[in-house]
């Protein structure tokens, strides 16, 4: 088979993970590694290592900064809102700053991840310690208290579809002062809990925006990847699969539905790049082009699309910049006319210059396309085509026109790649 091979029968371009074979002493052969053994330890000492990648140092900056900005204002506003209590032993209040530091970490670190959104914080953070002051105030036994909060707490916030982590930490954090917190009761789980909790979220949420991060969380559009009815190369996913995918695979507590799509998205459009590597646009492109002017009369353009036998006109300035396509569509879409339907559509077309308001191509071209350069990858130029939009694609040089591919063009470099010859 020639380079690249047709679209549909591309199995080197599933993502996948490599078998290894056997190697007969407990280790593994390593498929791309020359015949290398992969021991033991180094695939335990593999799977203990770093999952995530090191961040950009902004990037850590940015959080840190707005962690800290966020638990500062949280410290005042525990002091300010502090219930006065006379037992003894740790203040309450005071320890909510631990949980909420953790907290603060989803939302200024990893505002994408479904576990740091308003929700999850809010509403987990609160009901665990609603659950907490419940236990405090039903069960004496500490052993006993401890675990039993953290496990209906973290119940409750599945139930509720706000699990958050830190939360978890609040329900064990207020069983620890149960002296304090049976003096304040339930007034506990919202103030100081919920106050400080919202407050903690708005500067994540004002802070991550004017960072440049998008908090909270991007739902899910009613397309994704692509619009329905787009009949491109990526397919169309509904949200209410990728939420399956997610919960199939356990990870929907990692990554939401629309981030899952734009990756989707992004690895498709990284697949169309390699599909056809080392092949440009530049080698298919036509460059002895049929063009018409802005104020080309649409009769004389008809005269074009007769003549040449073509379908597609790039509309071109006269000093060589690329203004727009003309198809036969637009033609037949400004000038049809219900009478004289034994007329056919070209023929009056060219009627239409004994008119005296013709339009001309500026008129009825269409200016918002797709538009490629020389060195544009194969694979990005069928995906383009593939989506159904436009029947040709244009090749500038900066904002020059050079060139056009028609699918035409592409169906014969396909059939060229996957018949190449003086092959048997």
């Amino acid at each position: 088979m020639g380079a690249g091979g047709i679209v549909g029968n591309r199995p080197d371009l599933a993502v996948h993970q490599p078998r290894t074979r056997d190697g007969g002493d407990g280790a593994h052969v390593d498929p791309f590694g020359n015949g290398a053994k992969v021991t033991r330890a180094r695939r335990i000492a593999r799977a203990l290592g770093p999952a995530v990648g090191r961040p950009p140092p902004r990037e850590m900056l940015r959080a840190c900064i707005g962690a800290g900005i966020g638990l500062t204002l949280c410290t005042f506003l525990v002091r300010l809102t502090m219930a006065p209590v006379n037992a003894a032993g740790p203040d309450p209040t005071l320890l909510l700053i631990a949980p909420l530091g953790a907290t603060a970490m989803l939302a200024f670190a990893v505002p994408s991840s479904p576990l740091a959104q308003p929700w999850s914080a809010l509403v987990g953070n609160t009901v665990s310690a609603l659950v907490g002051v419940a236990v405090v105030l039903t069960v004496a036994e500490p052993w006993l208290a401890l675990g039993l909060s953290v496990t209906l707490a973290m119940i409750a916030m599945m139930m509720l579809r706000a699990t958050h982590p830190p939360a978890a930490g609040i329900a064990l954090g207020t069983v620890l002062t149960a002296d304090a917190v049976r003096e304040v009761g339930f007034s506990y789980a919202f103030s100081p809990v919920l106050l400080d909790t919202a407050l903690l979220l708005l500067v994540a949420v004002a802070f991550n925006r004017m960072t440049g991060r998008v908090y909270p969380f991007r739902q899910p559009r009613e397309h994704s990847p692509r619009p329905i009815g787009d009949a491109g190369l990526r397919p169309v996913i509904k949200d209410a699969d990728l939420t399956t995918i997610l919960q199939r695979l356990g990870l929907d507590a990692n990554i939401g539905a629309a981030d899952l799509a734009r990756l989707i998205d992004a690895a498709h459009g990284l697949a169309a790049e390699h599909l056809f590597d080392g092949v440009e646009t530049g080698k298919i492109m036509a460059r002895d082009l049929v063009t018409a002017h802005p104020g080309m009369p649409l009769g004389q353009i008809a005269s074009l699309f007769r003549q040449h036998r073509i379908r597609t006109i790039p509309v071109v300035g006269f000093d060589g910049v690329f203004q727009g396509l003309v198809t036969e569509t637009d033609l037949v879409r400004v000038l049809h006319k219900p009478e004289g339907p034994a007329d056919g559509v070209l023929q009056r077309l060219l009627k239409a210059s004994r008119d005296v308001a013709e339009p001309v191509a500026a008129d009825v071209m269409e200016r918002m396309v797709g538009t490629v350069s020389e060195f544009t990858p194969l694979g990005v130029l069928i995906d383009l085509l593939a989506q159904g939009e436009q029947q040709a694609v244009p090749v500038l040089d900066g904002a020059r026109l050079v060139g056009l591919v028609t699918r035409a063009d592409l169906i014969a470099a396909l059939a060229k790649a996957h018949h190449p010859e003086g092959t048997e």
